[in-house]
């Protein structure tokens, strides 16, 4: 990009000139786009795939998952941390970790949600839970306003105005908890309700927290990875220990080979889906997170819908909350505030001074 600097009357102008194009497509460019493709792809596959399994691992158990929850949560740590420190020890960096104990909060907060992840499952099929735990945008939105007083654009509220309809579209779809709202229990749908809202409140907390270590602290990303799940697994190794009372794999049911198997995949899939998640937002960007998830919420809600008839089935009202939730989610990310300044400064001599002042207000992710 080059520029001209003029003097007018004393003033300096400068003129910016965009780069030019010739319509070519770099080499570059189709290998970053068919990687960006099949990181998202397997994210979506993958994603599916942990909720269709662990949440069969439980019907196909005579409603019991095989292992204390708290177990199959530590196991999901244990993969996440094998594979990063596979990763940074490939490096040769391992040896430079310096440990923090700051990275023990937001583990365990993660930690909390994924327990109550699988706790929910009793009460509610994964789709309508993926619709429910929607609402922590809402309350992302809440603490950046009255807490951290950031200012959100217009297009920001009617955004969230969106996605409240959208979940309250999804709590009236009879089809999405059942045939009919008759067939369960209030209690079990009001359980679902709470729960959702519990986590999405520690779902919040870890993400705002996470953000704020991550831009205070000068640690390789990977590195801060480590930290992360190696508290994780920690924490909750320790509170899977104290659940079973000692005995962590301890099984339950009539563990099959079917069901275990499912055990096995729902352990595997839990602990990469995390780690793709990671891997999008840093190498593409929010909003391929927001598509790639968007796509695995549908996907899973039609392969629920086919294996497990009796406790969700797929109807307009459900799609209509998803395709509003959709349009909600993309518009937050869109309406993102930026601000942009070109300051002129020491004109003398002949010299110009351009700075160039650009800052994206971002919002905090869970990787």
């Amino acid at each position: 990009m080059s520029s001209e600097t003029k003097k007018e009357n004393g003033s300096a102008i400068v003129e910016l000139e965009k780069p030019s194009t010739n319509g070519s497509t770099s080499p570059m460019l189709t290998v970053k786009t068919a990687r960006n493709l099949c990181l998202c792809l397997t994210f979506i596959l993958m994603e599916t795939a942990k909720q269709v399994v662990t949440y069969g691992s439980k019907q196909y158990n005579g409603g019991k998952y095989p292992l204390s929850l708290s177990t199959i949560v530590a196991l999901s740590e244990l993969t996440k941390l094998i594979v990063c420190v596979s990763i940074y020890g490939y490096s040769g960096n391992l040896k430079s970790i310096e440990f923090s104990w700051k990275f023990a909060i937001p583990s365990l907060l993660y930690g909390m949600n994924n327990n109550l992840f699988l706790y929910a499952l009793h009460y509610t099929p994964p789709p309508l839970w993926n619709v429910l735990i929607q609402s922590r945008i809402l309350m992302t939105a809440l603490v950046y306003r009255f807490v951290f007083k950031r200012v959100i654009p217009p297009l920001r509220w009617l955004a969230l105005i969106l996605l409240i309809i959208g979940i309250a579209i999804a709590e009236l779809s009879g089809s999405s908890v059942g045939h009919s709202i008759q067939e369960t229990t209030m209690r079990l749908y009001l359980r679902a309700l709470i729960l959702s809202v519990v986590s999405a409140v520690i779902s919040t907390a870890a993400s705002v927290y996470t953000e704020y270590l991550f831009k205070h602290n000068d640690r390789p990303f990977m590195e801060q990875q480590v930290q992360l799940y190696l508290f994780g697994f920690a924490l909750t190794s320790t509170w899977a220990l104290y659940v079973t009372k000692g005995h962590p794999f301890q099984t339950h049911g009539n563990l099959t080979v079917g069901v275990f198997t499912l055990l096995i995949a729902a352990v595997i899939f839990g602990g990469c889906g995390g780690l793709l998640v990671a891997g999008i937002i840093k190498l593409i960007d929010n909003i391929a997170k927001i598509y790639s998830s968007i796509m695995a919420i549908l996907l899973t809600a039609f392969i629920c819908a086919g294996l497990f008839p009796h406790s969700f089935s797929v109807n307009m009202m459900y799609l209509v909350s998803i395709s509003v939730i959709f349009a909600s989610s993309v518009l937050y990310e869109r309406a993102k505030p930026t601000r942009r300044t070109i300051e002129v400064s020491d004109v003398k001599e002949n010299k110009t001074v351009v700075t160039l002042q650009s800052e994206i207000v971002t919002e905090p992710e869970k990787v």
